[in-house]
């Protein structure tokens, strides 16, 4: 029940903002996790323009942006698990118009907790990530797909999907 409330919570923080009221530095939407190909996680992202706000107006820097995210992961049993990302990254040129891949790093914050026998443990971790992906110019639903690798709880690899409205 628990983490179907999570899901409600987030899906719900994403119609509460229309896309059209929206910025055009920010862009925001739902992702889908996939953790070491065996933990599947939902979340939220926002992206946000850096490049202007920093007064960069070219150079390879022109286009920084900042990326946020919030993911709740699904995982067996008595176990609440949620991943924090921070993450800054920049476009590289390429010729097409429909796809235009970015890198980036950043850090993240890995909360869980447990509970057996009336117990609960909890723990926090922190790491640093590095990453790459793609935007897909999809028309209307602009897209993204995105590998990380995070230092946190002796490393991990997480390829993300989604949406941005606004972007």
């Amino acid at each position: 029940m628990k983490k179907w409330y999570a899901v409600f919570v987030a899906a719900l923080a994403l119609l509460v903002v229309p896309a059209s009221d929206l910025h055009a530095q920010v862009a925001i939407g739902p992702q889908a996790v996939l953790f070491d190909f065996e933990d599947i996680a939902v979340g939220a992202r926002v992206d946000f323009g850096l490049g202007e706000a920093f007064g960069i107006e070219d150079g390879f820097f022109q286009g920084l942006f900042g990326s946020v995210n919030g993911n709740y992961v699904f995982v067996d049993g008595d176990v609440t698990s949620l991943l924090f990302n921070a993450n800054l990254a920049v476009p590289l040129v390429t010729e097409s118009a429909a796809v235009s891949p970015y890198i980036g790093a950043g850090l993240d914050l890995y909360r869980w907790s447990a509970s057996a026998g009336g117990v609960t443990v909890s723990d926090n971790a922190t790491g640093l990530n590095v990453l790459g992906g793609l935007f897909f110019d999809l028309g209307a639903l602009p897209a993204f797909v995105e590998a990380q690798y995070s230092t946190t709880a002796s490393g991990f690899l997480s390829i993300s999907a989604g949406v941005l409205f606004g972007r």
